[in-house]
C-alpha cells in the first residue's frame, strides 16, 4: 500500500469511526476535544515522517474548522483533494465533523447578512495556463456573493485559452475576455484590465493558477470592509498546494484583525508582518487603488500594490482559510528575470519618494526602509534566479549606484554563494559526462 492509499484509509477510518459513535447515540463521549485527541494519537503512532506531516495538517484543519476558521466548503475541498475522497463519499464521511461543529455549545460566530452588495471586480491575468484558468474562474462564479464581474486578460496565449474562454464563458455575462496581440507581462495586464473594466467598489487581483475554496469569502470580505472603512484591503489565510508532493499545507498570516498602515508599511515582509500569498484572498478598496495612482504604475505586482495601498489606509485580516496558492515551480516568484527585478527596484524608489513627499514619512526612516527592501529583493534574486557571473555583477553595480550602504554586504555574502553554485554546476555536468 503506497502513501496515498494509506492516507486515504486512515482518514476514512477516523471519520467513519466518528460517524459511528454519533449514530450509536454516543455523542456524550465524542466532542471536538476527543476528535482532536484521536488525531494526535494517529500522529504519535505514525512512523513515516511524510505521512505524519500530512496527519498533522489534518489535525490542524479539523481544529480550525471547529473554531470557525475554515468554512465547510473549504473543509470538504481539503479532505477531497488531500485524501482522494470522492465527491460521492465526502459529505457522508464528513457528516460527523459537521454535526459536532453545529452543536449549540460550540458557540461559533455567525455572519450577519449584508444589507447592500457593492460590485466586486475580479481581474485574472493568464498566459498559457488554460487548465488552471478554468478552476480560477469557477472559484469566483461559485461564490455566494451576487454582485461580481470577472475580467480575464490573456497575454497572447498559444495553448487554446481563447477557445476555452469562447466555449465555456462566451455566453456568461459576468465574464469579460480581453486578449493581447503581443505578450506584455502580468503587471501591465493588471493595469490594462483595471482601466478597462474594474468599476466595482472592491477589486480582487487573482492569478490564473490560484483559486478560492471558501464559497462565502467575498461576502465575508465585503462585510469586513463595511465594518472597517479605514482599511485599504483585507486578506486571509490559504492552503499552499505543493504540486510535486501532492501535499496541502496551511499558511497562516497570524496577524491582528486591523494592522496600522504605518507599522505594516515600515515592516512589510519582516517578522510579524508577512505578505499575504500573492493577492488571491485580498479584496482592495478601489478608491484606495485610485488614490495610490495604480493607473500610472510601471509595475502592478503584488508587493507594490500592497505597499502603495498601505500609504492610504490600514490593513484588515480575516482569520479563515479562504483559498489555494499553488507552488509548482513555474510561479513567477521563482523565475524572476533581471528586467522584472530592475522594474521592481525602481518601483520601490517611487514608493519611497511618495512616502516622503506626499504622506509625511521622514527621509532617514525611508532611506533605512529602502536599503532593507533593496537588500531583501536583490538577495532573493541572487539566491533563486541569478545564474551567471553577469547576473551577479549587474545587481552589484545597481546596488552600488543606488544604495552603496548595502553594496559591500551583498558582495561579501554572495561571493561565496556564487562560487558554490558554479562548483555544483560543474559537478553536475561531469556526472552527466561520466554516465555517457
Amino acid at each position: 500500500m503506497d502513501h496515498s492509499e494509506r492516507l486515504q484509509q486512515t482518514c476514512y477510518e477516523l471519520l467513519q469511526q466518528l460517524n459511528d459513535d454519533l449514530n450509536n447515540s454516543r455523542p456524550q463521549v465524542v466532542d471536538c476535544t476527543e476528535v482532536l485527541h484521536r488525531c494526535q494519537t494517529l500522529i504519535h503512532n505514525e512512523a513515516n515522517p511524510q505521512i505524519k506531516e500530512v496527519l498533522a495538517t489534518l489535525s490542524e484543519v479539523i481544529g480550525a474548522y471547529f473554531q470557525g476558521r475554515i468554512a465547510e466548503s473549504a473543509l470538504l475541498y481539503y479532505l477531497s483533494e488531500q485524501f482522494k475522497i470522492t465527491d460521492k463519499d465526502i459529505r457522508v464521511l464528513a457528516k460527523g465533523l459537521v454535526e459536532l461543529r453545529t452543536l449549540p455549545e460550540n458557540g461559533l460566530p455567525t455572519a450577519s447578512p449584508l444589507i447592500a452588495y457593492p460590485k466586486i471586480s475580479v481581474i485574472i491575468t493568464t498566459y498559457n495556463r488554460k487548465a488552471f484558468l478554468h478552476k480560477a474562474i469557477e472559484s469566483i462564479l461559485l461564490q455566494d456573493y451576487p454582485h461580481k464581474e470577472i475580467t480575464v486578460i490573456d497575454d497572447c496565449s498559444t495553448d487554446g485559452t481563447d477557445v476555452l474562454m469562447k466555449i465555456s464563458y462566451g455566453d456568461e455575462p459576468r465574464v469579460n475576455y480581453m486578449r493581447n496581440e503581443t505578450n506584455s507581462g502580468p503587471g501591465n495586464n493588471r493595469r490594462k484590465a483595471f482601466a478597462a473594466h474594474a468599476d466595482g467598489e472592491y477589486i480582487l487581483f487573482l492569478d490564473d493558477d490560484d483559486y478560492l475554496i471558501d464559497m462565502n469569502y467575498l461576502s465575508k470580505a465585503v462585510e469586513f470592509h463595511q465594518h472597517h472603512p479605514e482599511i485599504s484591503f483585507v486578506a486571509a489565510n490559504v492552503f499552499l498546494e505543493y504540486s510535486q508532493s501532492k501535499q496541502l499545507k496551511v499558511s497562516s498570516l497570524q496577524l491582528s484583525e486591523i494592522i496600522r498602515k504605518h507599522d505594516y508599511f515600515m515592516n512589510f515582509e519582516q517578522k510579524g508582518y508577512p505578505k499575504p500569498a500573492s493577492t488571491l484572498t485580498t479584496i482592495f478598496k478601489r478608491e484606495a487603488l485610485i488614490q495610490m495612482d495604480i493607473l500610472n504604475m510601471n509595475m502592478v505586482n503584488d508587493a507594490s500594490i500592497y505597499l502603495r495601498s498601505l500609504l492610504i489606509g490600514d490593513a484588515g485580516f480575516i482569520d479563515v482559510i479562504a483559498g489555494v496558492y499553488r507552488i509548482h515551480g513555474n510561479n513567477i516568484t521563482f523565475n524572476l528575470s533581471q528586467g522584472f527585478l530592475i522594474e521592481n527596484l525602481e518601483e520601490k524608489i517611487l514608493i519611497k519618494n511618495m512616502a516622503i513627499e506626499q504622506y509625511g514619512y521622514g527621509k532617514q526612516e525611508m532611506n533605512e526602509w529602502f536599503n532593507h527592501n533593496v537588500y531583501d529583493t536583490i538577495s532573493y534574486y541572487l539566491m533563486n534566479s541569478a545564474k551567471t557571473h553577469t547576473d551577479f555583477q549587474y545587481m552589484y553595480t545597481w546596488a552600488h549606484h543606488h544604495c552603496p550602504n548595502i553594496y559591500y554586504q551583498l558582495r561579501s555574502e554572495f561571493r561565496v554563494r556564487f562560487m558554490k553554485k558554479q562548483l555544483l554546476r560543474v559537478s553536475f555536468v561531469r556526472s552527466l559526462l561520466n554516465r555517457s
